[in-house]
């Protein structure tokens, strides 16, 4: 937008405020009013201070007024600390934080003037202007494509090395786009730290050629070139130490440091040109519980998602997020580009089987979360032997959830529930995204799962409209009353998996209590089928029916006795008295 053109009366009121204050004042001089290549409005204009002149230029950008005019020197020249770069536009009283469409160009001069007279003695500068910014972590990294992420007990664990001494580093190194950051994973031998990170950040693990030195008084600022460490080493006795950085071609990560002074080097290149790296140095914060203190339980739990498509890698991600801290993941399927509309994995990630790509998203969430994942297909053709020990391991899961919409599926999954008690929770999205469903059953509260699927099923009877749910090869199309495709878009997906994930929670964390009176929703997501707008959702009551736990045949002691002689292998005692093994 060409603000000057559409406001032009804007543009009159700021050259007449601007007229003006140059009538009123002696220490404005306004040359000219025109338009850069860029057709932003530019002024250039004079302030005299003591016996110097500054020349300035201010450029109204093309969004004016709903942003201030920028102000640089003409010569894109340092005149004030107050100066974003060394050319850049002068920070001053009248910021995008605090700009009102009301604060003129002539506003913005004054406030220029007032930075000259607070920091200038005549012509040479002297004071350093009040602030009133707040410092910025993310604004002091925007320059620092190279970061070194280090804990409070990472820092404790590096300070406590001998002074003088080095030793091996462990590091990870991760990139990300054009910004590389590294984290501490163990100080001291691989094969026997003295120290490592209970949860470490992802990354490509380095401990070739990487050490950490500690160094009494060392100031980071004090090594900007190789000749900088040599003299600070050699100061220090370390002549061994520089000839092992400094005559080598290799690259060799250093860190080194005391106190909180601690800085990650690359020292690399030829012997005769060694160079030097710093790494920014970022303290992480210390830990902050933004998760609920009933969820800190979740750690121990373990939940099993069979299924790991668009709704069961967004719950898997979600229930990660929220403290679960251990996980059964069980698919077959291999990610192609087109699973990317919906999954919560990335195009990084095709070609690999669903199930190992969302243990590795989970592991990237929290590195200390334990997952085991299986590619097979619960009920497909699968070897007996792989069948039986998946079925085993759910039965081990404190929840199971099926995020399948396959019928086998469900029916292996509720009989592990069911014989086991464990709690089950189901998840379905409704062709073209109309809606879905999220249920659950609670072992000795809810009905078995096959119950409450046929009380499902019988409510959508009940409903007495006509609905044509999606078939096997497009789970989540359909066509639309004139025969328009309806497919379910990420968003709809997420809803049903949020609530998904919302329902694994309160199962997990208040098991003898909930936050739903009901256990199960078909949540409208659309004016569509049953539904009479977006966010219709519909409590299913679902009545208690069926037993759970194991069904066990009525035997005495005696009867199970003579079973387990009957079956058990024997072999002969001392006494040749043939005995169970």
């Amino acid at each position: 937008m060409t603000w000057w053109l559409l406001q032009h009366s804007r543009l009159q009121s700021e050259k007449l405020d601007l007229a003006v204050l140059e009538g009123d004042v002696d220490w404005l001089q306004v040359s000219c009013w025109q338009a850069n290549s860029s057709l932003e409005m530019c002024v250039d204009f004079r302030i005299s201070h003591g016996s110097r002149d500054f020349a300035f230029q201010m450029v109204y950008p093309s969004v004016f007024p709903d942003v201030p005019p920028m102000i640089y020197t003409e010569d894109h020249s340092r005149i004030s600390n107050h100066q974003y770069g060394p050319d850049g536009e002068l920070c001053l009283e009248h910021r995008p934080d605090n700009w009102m469409p009301t604060v003129t160009g002539a506003d913005m001069i004054r406030s220029c003037q007032r930075l000259l007279s607070e920091e200038y003695v005549d012509s040479e500068r002297e004071f350093h202007a009040r602030s009133a910014h707040e410092n910025s972590l993310a604004r002091d990294l925007r320059s620092k494509s190279f970061r070194l992420i280090l804990s409070k007990k990472g820092l404790e664990a590096l300070n406590t090395i001998e002074d003088r001494t080095c030793i091996p580093l462990t590091i990870n190194n991760n990139a990300i786009g054009s910004t590389y950051v590294a984290s501490v994973k163990m100080i001291g031998r691989k094969e026997d730290p003295f120290w490592s990170e209970e949860s470490l950040l992802p990354g490509e693990e380095q401990s070739e050629d990487v050490y950490a030195l500690r160094l009494s008084g060392f100031q980071p600022t004090d090594v900007m070139t190789t000749d900088d460490l040599k003299n600070q080493f050699e100061a220090c006795e370390l002549h061994q130490l520089v000839s092992d950085l400094v005559s080598v071609d290799e690259v060799i990560y250093l860190l080194v440091g005391d106190a909180d002074n601690w800085v990650l080097l690359i020292i690399f290149g030829k012997i005769t040109e060694r160079k030097i790296m710093p790494y920014a140095t970022v303290l992480m914060p210390e830990d902050e519980h933004r998760l609920p203190t009933e969820l800190q339980a979740l750690a121990e739990k373990i939940v099993g998602i069979v299924g790991c498509g668009s709704v069961g890698s967004k719950v898997a991600a979600s229930l990660c997020r929220s403290g679960v801290g251990k996980f059964l993941l069980i698919d077959e399927d291999v990610f192609f580009p087109g699973n990317a509309v919906r999954n919560e994995l990335s195009l990084r990630e095709v070609g690999a089987h669903k199930s190992y790509a969302v243990r590795q998203r989970l592991q990237d969430l929290n590195p200390s979360c334990m997952v085991r994942a299986l590619r097979l297909s619960l009920g497909g053709q699968e070897s007996a032997k792989s069948m039986a020990n998946a079925i085993e391991a759910l039965g081990e899961c404190d929840l199971l959830i099926d995020a399948t919409a396959s019928p086998v599926a469900f029916n292996l999954i509720a009989s592990v529930a069911t014989r086991r008690k464990k709690p089950m929770i189901w998840a379905e999205v409704y062709a073209g995204g109309v809606g879905g469903l999220v249920a659950r059953a609670r072992p000795d509260i809810d009905p078995v799962p096959l119950s409450a699927r046929a009380q499902l099923e019988t409510w959508y009877s009940d409903q007495d409209v006509d609905w044509v749910r999606a078939d096997k090869t497009a789970p989540y199309s359909a066509e639309g009353p004139q025969g328009q495709p309806l497919i379910a878009g990420d968003p709809e997906v997420s809803v049903i998996a949020s609530h998904t994930s919302a329902f694994a929670v309160d199962i997990l964390s208040r098991p003898d209590a909930s936050s739903y009176p009901v256990s199960a929703y078909v949540i409208g997501l659309s004016s569509e089928w049953i539904f009479q707008e977006p966010f219709d959702t519909r409590p299913v009551e679902l009545m208690p029916d069926g037993d759970w736990g194991e069904k066990y045949d009525d035997l005495t002691a005696d009867d199970y006795v003579r079973i387990l002689q009957d079956h058990l292998p024997v072999t002969e005692d001392a006494d040749e008295n043939p005995t169970p093994q």
